[in-house]
């Protein structure tokens, strides 16, 4: 066990106390501090906001996004990172020509209600497609609709689910399952993974954000904490850009080939992915050199996080709030993207300090 246990206060157990060091950090740090209040509440009937925190000079050349809680439960991770980095003294390692921009739960209703999705149940990371085009087709997951997110949870349903999953994977091989699951759908609302037939508040407020602080910056890195998959506490960044893309051979060259793995190569734990927010931020700032990676750090075995995932929608569709094993589901749910670990919570902190400021240097 690590020695330094101060990195365990860090991280919170629930979004308002992560809100509340957030912010207290920030301010400590001397930063400026914004916050928009999403129009969901969560079922204590508390405010929800999205903060941001804002270091260095406002006309910043470089500017660094470090962003947390794009699905939501995955923000206990994030948040962890973010709160370490500010109250370690992030901001006195910036240099003249480099801001820092930190958002904080992308997702606010999601972070506090224990969903990884938002208060549409979308996704966030397939929300950002041009709504005003047809959406992309997942003619796979309209194949496995019911087994992704059955109207009812059994021991019934569980056995033929993984059978039919089983057979899935046998017949495709497991890359294919994983890209029909989680690739991004747009025909089934109350499924998984599911992107939304609009820009949602949380798209919105990302936009407004770019347009707001990045514009005006020559190069922007983007890095965006998610937690749930690949080796338990290992940190991976994911990047869609292919290997001959700029994109991609910074970031080779800042955080090495070892770490740096793409969607599109298919040597990423994620699968390519559509509608997603680092994406967006190339289209969101035309002229400016963008460099938009994930930072995914493992929790379970791949089956139990999606039973996971898969138990939390049937109860936020179908189940409801007191159905007896409400209280069980969510903490299932929890543990999938936030284990209950000393160890993991510390090594999730030093890759994450490690990769922001291999980041700093590189800007």
């Amino acid at each position: 066990m690590p020695a330094d246990m101060q990195v365990n206060e860090y991280f919170s157990a629930d979004y308002q106390q992560a809100r509340r060091a957030f912010l207290d950090a920030a301010l400590a740090a001397g930063g400026n501090v914004e916050s928009f209040l999403n129009p969901a509440s969560e079922q204590g009937g508390e405010q929800l906001f999205t903060d941001i925190a804002l270091l260095g000079p406002e006309d910043a050349e470089n500017i660094l996004v470090l962003m947390s809680g794009t699905h939501g439960v995955e923000g206990f991770g994030g948040s962890g990172v973010q709160v370490g980095l500010l109250r370690e003294g992030i901001s006195g390692k910036l240099l003249p020509d480099t801001g820092l921009v930190m958002i904080h739960a992308v997702n606010p209703y999601g972070f506090a209600n224990l969903r990884r999705f938002n208060e549409d149940n979308v996704d966030l990371n397939r929300n950002f497609v041009d709504h005003s085009q047809a959406y992309p087709e997942n003619r796979e997951y309209d194949q496995l609709a019911d087994v992704i997110a059955p109207r009812r949870l059994s021991a019934y349903t569980d056995v033929s689910s993984a059978l039919s999953v089983l057979w899935y994977r046998l017949r495709h091989g497991s890359a294919r399952l994983q890209h029909a699951v989680t690739h991004g759908q747009y025909a089934h609302p109350q499924g998984l993974f599911y992107g939304g037939h609009f820009a949602t508040w949380s798209n919105r407020r990302l936009h407004e954000i770019a347009e707001r602080y990045l514009a005006g910056a020559a190069r922007v890195v983007v890095i965006d904490l998610h937690t749930g998959l690949g080796p338990y506490a290992y940190g991976e960044v994911i990047v869609n850009d292919p290997e001959d893309a700029p994109a991609y051979q910074r970031a080779v060259t800042w955080w090495g080939e070892e770490r740096v793995k793409s969607t599109i190569k298919g040597e990423s734990v994620s699968a390519h992915l559509s509608g997603t927010i680092k994406m967006a931020f190339s289209r969101m700032l035309p002229d400016t050199e963008v460099t938009a990676v994930g930072l995914e750090f493992g929790t379970l075995p791949p089956m139990e996080v999606f039973k996971a995932i898969r138990a939390e929608n049937w109860l936020y569709h179908h189940g409801g709030p007191d159905h007896a094993d409400a209280i069980k589901i969510k903490q299932q749910l929890l543990r999938a993207f936030y284990p209950d670990d000393e160890l993991w919570k510390y090594k999730v902190w030093e890759q994450g300090r490690l990769v922001v400021e291999q980041a700093l240097v590189n800007l």
